[in-house]
């Protein structure tokens, strides 16, 4: 069920399907839908926490591969690359204009920004170390930057006169926001 409500939702958006849309994709009632999620808010929800999940084991593996945190260059890669799936970027917009409290798209931050912390405490000295609203505040600020990069880069590449297709465009942002990121974490901004 939440194979065929993340294939509906990502062709037609989180309000263009229903708890019946995804029965009669699966080939079920209705009613077996909603005695699994109850609602349709909680199905993407449900959909929602399993994407959430696939990106954090992708930036667990890429934190492996890199022995530790990625740092600056290293986590905004993580970012882009995240951003990349217009799927799970359509599905997290919409998550974010629906939240009503706390909620699964948060869910890990904290941790995150604990693992960062962790990470910048083995490649920096205890004098450079950045407190933890540092660390929070980059976090957020390469958050903020990598989403609306990629929810508006379509057109905000096409209205300077840029091709939106051409790598060399996100690239170069990319590298631009690793810079600032990692000034304002060494406490140079």
């Amino acid at each position: 069920m939440l194979d065929a409500a993340t294939e509906l939702i990502a062709r037609h958006g989180p309000n263009g399907v229903g708890l019946r849309r995804v029965a009669d994709a699966v080939g079920v009632t209705h009613g077996l839908v909603t005695h699994y999620f109850g609602t349709y808010d909680a199905l993407v929800q449900a959909v929602l926490r399993r994407e959430n999940e696939r990106q954090r084991e992708r930036l667990r593996e890429r934190m492996r591969a890199d022995q530790g945190v990625p740092y600056s260059e290293g986590m905004t890669r993580v970012l882009f690359e995240t951003l990349a799936d217009e799927r799970y970027v359509r599905l997290w917009a919409w998550s974010m204009l629906h939240a009503e409290g706390p909620g699964s798209v948060s869910e890990g931050l904290s941790g995150f920004v604990d693992a960062m912390e962790a990470g910048i405490r083995i490649v920096l000295p205890a004098d450079r170390m950045p407190d933890r609203a540092r660390i929070e505040a980059v976090v957020l600020l390469g958050l903020s930057a990598s989403y609306g990069f990629a929810l508006g880069k379509r057109s905000w590449l096409t209205g300077l006169g840029h091709d939106p297709a051409e790598p060399a465009h996100e690239a170069a942002f990319r590298t631009a926001l690793a810079s600032v990121l990692a000034g304002h974490l060494e406490g140079k901004s």
